[in-house]
C-alpha cells in the first residue's frame, strides 16, 4: 500500500511540474533590464522619495497631504495616494519635441473626467473619463492637445492597477497608447509639440480654474520619462515587471551588457545560465 501511495504522489508531482513548465512556455515574461533601455531621462519610483533615480532632473514636488499606500508590486508604503481634491505632483523634466511617458495608476471610483498628467501647459495631456452606468462607473482613456481630444474605445476598471505607456510629439507618427502592455489603436494623424515650458503636472490639469473638478483620485506609481520611443518588447518589459511580484527576474528574453545591469537585485536563468546579484 505504501509503495502504491508513494508512486501516486510522485506521479502528481511530475504532472504538476509539467504544467508549470508549459505555463512558462505559453506565457513568457519578456524582461529587458533598465540599463538596456535607451532614452530614459527620468525615473521616479516614488517608494520613499520624489527624487529622480537617474539624477538627471530635479525632484518632483508634492502638493497636498502626502499619504502612501501599497504599490503595484504589493509593497506597502511604496505608492502615492492621490485624494482627487488637493494632492498632485509637479516638476520640470526638460523640453522635448518627442516624449514618452510610462506610469502605473490605480483609479478609484469617480464620476468625473480626471487628468493623469499635463505637459507644457496643455501641449499634451492624458486622463480618464468616467462612464456612468446602472451598476458601477468605468473609465475610458483620452488624449488631449489644446482643444483636440481622442478617446480610446475600450474601458478600464477601477480598483485595479493599470500600466500606461504613451508616445507623444512625434512629427511623423501619430501618438501610440499602450495599456497593460497592449496597444489598442492609434490616432489618425501626428500631434506635434513645441512646448514653451517643460513643466509637467501629474494628477491635475494645468488650468487652475478647472483643477478642483478634474484631479485624479487613486494611486500612482513608477513614473518614467523617455525622449526616445521604446520598442514593443521594452514596453512589455515595463508592464511585466510590475505584475510578476518576484524579487528574482526569470525567463529573461533579452539581456545585454550583463555587467552593466542596474536597478535589479538578482537576475537568473539568463541564456548562458549566468547568475548576477547586485545589491
Amino acid at each position: 500500500m505504501k509503495a502504491v501511495l508513494t508512486g501516486f504522489i510522485w506521479l502528481v508531482l511530475f504532472c504538476s511540474a509539467c504544467v508549470n513548465d508549459n505555463e512558462k512556455e505559453m506565457f513568457p515574461h519578456i524582461v529587458v533590464v533598465d540599463s538596456v533601455i535607451q532614452g530614459q531621462v527620468a525615473w521616479f519610483n516614488l517608494d520613499s522619495t520624489l527624487n529622480d533615480q537617474l539624477n538627471n532632473v530635479d525632484p518632483l514636488r508634492f502638493w497636498g497631504d502626502m499619504e502612501r499606500g501599497r504599490d503595484h508590486n504589493r509593497m506597502d508604503s511604496a505608492a502615492l495616494v492621490m485624494d482627487g481634491a488637493r494632492n498632485y505632483l509637479t516638476g520640470f523634466i526638460g523640453r522635448y519635441d518627442s516624449l514618452a511617458i510610462s506610469l502605473w495608476f490605480l483609479p478609484m471610483p469617480n464620476y468625473n473626467k480626471l487628468f493623469l498628467f499635463d505637459y507644457g501647459f496643455g501641449q499634451f495631456s492624458a486622463g480618464l473619463d468616467a462612464i456612468t452606468s446602472a451598476t458601477m462607473p468605468r473609465f475610458r482613456m483620452f488624449l488631449q492637445q489644446d482643444t483636440a481630444r481622442w478617446y480610446w474605445t475600450n474601458t478600464l476598471d477601477f480598483y485595479f492597477w493599470h500600466h500606461m505607456y504613451l508616445e507623444i510629439g512625434d512629427t511623423i507618427n501619430p501618438p501610440k497608447l499602450y495599456i497593460d502592455g497592449y496597444m489598442p489603436d492609434t490616432l489618425s494623424r501626428p500631434w506635434r509639440m513645441h512646448p514653451i515650458t517643460d513643466l509637467i503636472y501629474f494628477c491635475r490639469p494645468s488650468n487652475a480654474d478647472i483643477m478642483d473638478t478634474l484631479m485624479f483620485r487613486g494611486y500612482i506609481d513608477e513614473i518614467r520619462i523617455f525622449n526616445k520611443f521604446l520598442k514593443e518588447e521594452e514596453v512589455l518589459s515595463l508592464f511585466w515587471e510590475g505584475i510578476t511580484n518576484e524579487k528574482n527576474v526569470k525567463n529573461v528574453k533579452s539581456v545585454k551588457s550583463v555587467k552593466n545591469v542596474k536597478n535589479v537585485k538578482s537576475v537568473k536563468n539568463v541564456k548562458n545560465e549566468t547568475k548576477v546579484k547586485i545589491e
